[in-house]
């Protein structure tokens, strides 16, 4: 911005304020540097007041400066300067929002965490015009959802909350749900400029997938349109995390819980992953078998060759045809010579350190190349699959087999993985991949997510409005058509905000899991995490409820009079089902008895999960309804009592009962287990965050009689990160991240022991020396560990590739736990159980890398692969990777080639200029690509955004119009 240009400006604002100027201010600072100088100025003009005739302005004058040489922000600078009247305030057009969709640019960049020294983080959103139009001061809006609550010191916000040095105002619509809305001081951005609005929010954001895409806007009487450069799953939109400000939960120094976890370096990521290759698979199966007894690979089958065939006992025929699709053979109805596959129904007994082995899932496998038999025993036809699945992990490419006798059964009767379906629908033909993939590995339970706030995703006959409005994410602030667009799915109808699987539909995903022995366990989240339900019901008795109030109201879920303030988790202020409404048994009891209908034929409903986590505090203190029953007699708390009557209701179908640990829990305990009638409670331990004192809950529901499922944030979320970097898709609030060896070294049932660090990466010891009973109980009662379960929370799951990657390989090392139980868990020393670990671990990763990842491949999964760690030696390059057997490429000139790395034998020139990445078995994919010498550990918290703030809350109103572009 030139002196002369300036001047154009001021007389620019004389002419338009009808010869209305009151004062200019002009701030020059200059610092030279090689002779060079840059001119930086912030220009605003004081509010008249002594001439009646002027329109109003506000002021606000800052200086900064930068080098010509420099590229850092807080030496940057802008001239701002604005006027509305450019613009009659005529409404937009259908083509003016298309236009500005695809003209105005938004970036959102994280300023600083651990704002001001709290939990709170400063974020900025930029609004670049890259169009010719004038981009108004008015008629649009902006919708854009995102994890953390806005302003949080300023909620709760009916009106919403107002910035005026920015010209802007936020409303809180529901969950993660925003509106942005221009206020009187926004200012025209005209071609070519910016301007920055600048905000505070809850919590942190040290991830790009913190942020949600498919921001738009919307403008009355016309169709949403969005934000073009933010739709879709890339991201881009953000600006890179480079800073520790950006990337630490907590920046504050001086706090015990100053956040030490910095993105891995490749130098650290080489230490971290160092693992030796072996030099091929050292695992024939994963899962591990129980035990083999002979294992030649001198003498061998060949099942691809003169015509087998397969002869199964008629329990096992399924399985036999099972197979027999796979290979292609004719199934006998005798034995022949030679050359067959034969399925016995006998019995095989096995235990494990005096326990015995669940019969069912046991089997015997003999591989016979003298006379070309292979002998599958089982007493049941779960056990007869499981051998299949090992029988189809040891053929080689060519259909070879080796001679082998293999007795094997699991460790636990449940071996889990939870979809989570009600955040991001997938379709039944996505499920049917992850049902494929776990019965390769054994696993047994798919814990069907199926409702949450975002979504009811299971149509329940007579209750259509579940799926019509629950099932259904839009732009729709009444919620009386569609759910709010949580999550960034967008404005419009459509995968993943949209989308439940008809009865049918649910029925046939019933069916394939049934011919792989997988139970589905569908999970009606209730009384929290309810949102979607008590809308769709809402929206019912609204329809309803002049034709016929007594119909109306026979499924309302929420108390009409209900006043009680509140707050989820996940910013919902409406997402509990109320207890005291008789219409809120009646809602449950259709739904069971619709479950109950889908699964009687094809897989028998055992158990029903009803949730019960997370229910705000708050909920239904100043219900009527709820007064009235206190009244009547019921002392029992509300919580007590509704479990009580969902047990006493599920107990009516012969059905066990189950929930997350503290759907089941009253004051900090286990409530008494004698007050429910089902044969079996099933409690989901999840919640064993270090330190927050809960990692003693699972042996306590344990030594309470309860069964339990353990599945640990900690180690055994999948939807948390597979390393601390901004890049990584994934949750972090139990942990920072948790890898595939955190998910392999998990000790069932010596929880306490799992514990390695806090959330903020310093290490930690717990149950050591001077814990009391009270603080670390014993586990009592180790029958009632029934089993183990990875979670896959679905928030940023929109994609069918991201789900693979949060899945996958971290479902092979939760295998390997839930049926075989390792040499080193029993070990009491850490030194010796350290070595057991770590050399386990290596004989598992060079397993994956050797031979698992290519079968995955294979088969079209698009699992993570783990980018590389490397240091130069001199001018050796030395790389490694988390699964020995993936190969390691670099490029020295900007990825436009690269080259094989020959770790210890590869040599650079210039290190400094290296990018590596992995590569997959058959070289059709990549991990994401890494610089050599990115040393993350030593840049510093950085307190500009907090100075910033300072400086911007001064009680003006910043003029809006970005003169002189980025600032």
């Amino acid at each position: 911005m030139t002196i002369p240009e300036l001047e154009d400006l001021l007389q620019i604002s004389k002419r338009v304020g009808k010869q209305c100027f009151n004062a200019a201010s002009c701030l020059v600072s200059q610092l030279g540097r090689k002779g060079k100088t840059r001119v930086s100025l912030f220009i605003g003009v004081f509010q008249s007041l002594s001439l009646v005739f002027c329109f109003s302005f506000s002021v606000y004058i800052i200086v900064k400066w930068r080098h010509s040489d420099s590229n850092t922000h807080n030496r940057n600078a802008a001239l701002i300067f604005d006027t509305d009247l450019d613009f009659s305030r005529k409404a937009l057009t259908q083509r003016d929002l298309d236009y500005f969709a695809k003209n105005i640019q938004l970036n959102f960049t994280v300023l600083e965490n651990s704002f001001f020294k709290k939990k709170l983080f400063e974020a900025e959103i930029l609004l670049t015009n890259k169009g010719v139009k004038p981009f108004p001061p008015y008629g649009w809006e902006i919708i854009f959802s995102q994890p953390a609550l806005v302003e949080p010191n300023s909620y709760p916000y009916p009106g919403g909350v107002e910035k005026p040095n920015y010209g802007v105002r936020f409303h809180f619509l529901m969950g993660n749900v925003y509106k942005m809305s221009p206020l009187k001081g926004f200012g025209t951005i005209r071609p070519g400029k910016s301007k920055f609005i600048r905000y505070i929010n809850e919590h942190s954001n040290v991830a790009v997938t913190d942020v949600h895409p498919n921001w738009y806007f919307v403008s009355p009487d016309l169709e949403p349109r969005i934000i073009e450069n933010t739709r879709g799953d890339s991201l881009d939109f953000v600006t890179p995390y480079k800073t520790p400000a950006m990337w630490k939960r907590n920046t504050n120094t001086e706090d015990p819980d100053f956040d030490i976890m910095n993105p891995f370096s490749a130098a650290k990521r080489y230490r971290v992953h160092k693992v030796e290759d072996l030099g091929a698979a050292q695992h024939l199966v994963i899962p591990t078998p129980l035990s083999i007894q002979t294992y030649n690979k001198q003498s061998a089958v060949n099942v691809l060759t003169n015509s087998w065939v397969i002869f199964a006992a008629p329990r096992l025929a399924n399985e036999g045809k099972f197979l027999s699709d796979i290979w292609g053979m004719t199934m006998v109805l005798k034995a022949q010579d030679s050359h067959y596959i034969q399925f016995l129904e006998e019995k095989v007994e096995l235990s494990l350190a005096g326990r015995a082995l669940p019969i069912e899932e046991n089997y015997e496998l003999r591989v016979t190349p003298t006379n070309n038999i292979i002998t599958i025993k089982a007493s049941h036809p779960a056990g007869a699959f499981y051998a299949i699945q090992t029988l189809l992990s040891l053929i080689d490419k060519d259909g070879s087999i080796p001679e082998t006798v293999i007795s094997d059964g699991p460790r636990y009767k449940y071996r889990g993985v939870l979809i989570d379906v009600a955040r991001n629908f997938h379709s039944k033909e996505k499920i049917f991949r992850y049902l494929d993939v776990m019965a390769m590995y054994k696993l047994n339970k798919l814990h069907f997510h199926l409702t949450d706030d975002e979504g009811w995703r299971l149509a329940i006959p007579g209750l259509e409005e579940l799926t019509e409005i629950g099932a259904s994410r839009c732009h729709d602030p009444t919620e009386t058509k569609c759910l709010l667009p949580f999550l960034g799915s967008g404005p419009f109808s459509g995968p993943p905000g949209t989308g439940f699987y008809t009865v049918e539909d649910y029925r046939d995903i019933l069916r394939y899991a049934a011919a792989r022995h997988i139970e589905v366990i569908p999970e009606i989240d209730l009384p929290g995490h309810s949102h979607a339900a008590i809308k769709s019901m809402l929206a019912r008795f609204k329809k309803m409820e002049m034709l016929n109030v007594t119909e109306a109201t026979r499924y309302l879920l929420n108390d009409l009079q209900d006043q009680s303030d509140y707050l989820s988790v996940q910013s919902f202020a409406d997402d509990a089902m109320n207890p005291c409404l008789r219409s809120t048994y009646t809602f449950i009891s259709r739904v069971i008895n619709a479950l109950y209908a889908m699964h009687r034929d094809i897989s028998p409903l055992r158990m029903f999960h009803f949730g019960g986590d997370e229910v705000p505090a708050g909920t239904w203190q100043k219900s009527p309804v709820c007064e009235r029953l206190k009244l009547s007699g019921v002392t029992t708390d509300l919580k007590t009592y509704m479990v009580t009557q969902i047990a006493n209701m599920t107990s009516l179908y012969n059905l066990d009962l189950a929930a997350w640990e503290d759907g089941i829990t009253f004051e900090g305990k286990p409530m008494k287990r004698d007050n429910f009638p089902n044969k079996n409670i099933y409690v989901y331990a999840w919640n064993n965050v270090w330190e927050w004192g809960t990692h003693k809950h699972a042996y306590e529901f344990a030594n309470s009689g309860y069964k339990v499922i353990l599945t640990p944030a900690t180690n055994l979320y999948f939807d948390h990160p597979y390393e601390p970097d901004p890049m990584e898709s994934g949750l972090y609030w139990a942990t920072r991240y948790s890898d595939t060896k955190k998910v392999f070294v998990t000790l069932p049932e010596n929880l306490y022991m799992n514990a390695d660090t806090y959330r903020s990466g310093r290490e930690i010891n717990i149950c050591e020396g001077g814990n009391t009973e009270e603080d670390c109980p014993r586990l009592e009662k180790p029958d009632n560990i029934e089993g183990i379960q990875g979670s896959l929370f679905g928030e940023l799951l929109r994609s069918q590739a991201i789900t693979d990657y949060m899945l996958l390989p971290k479902m092979l090392a939760l295998a390997e736990r839930a049926w075989h139980e390792a040499y080193w868990e029993k070990e009491t020393d850490k030194v010796k159980l350290q070595e057991g670990m770590n050399e386990d671990w290596t004989k598992f990763a060079n397993t994956l890398g050797h031979k698992e990842l290519a079968r995955l491949d294979r088969l079209g999964y698009k699992y993570r692969i783990p980018p590389p760690g490397a240091i130069v030696d001199g001018k050796v390059l030395k790389t490694t990777v988390e699964f020995p057997g993936l190969g390691v490429e670099f490029s020295d000139n900007g990825g436009e080639t690269w080259r094989w790395v020959i770790s210890g034998e590869t040599e650079v020139e210039n290190g400094k200029n290296l990018i590596l990445r992995t590569r997959s078995p058959f070289g059709t994919r990549y991990s994401r690509q890494i610089t050599l010498f990115e040393d993350y550990n030593q840049a510093s918290p950085s307190s500009l955004a907090s100075l910033m703030y300072v400086a911007m809350g001064v009680n003006f109103t910043l003029l809006a119009n970005f003169l002189n572009g980025v600032y």
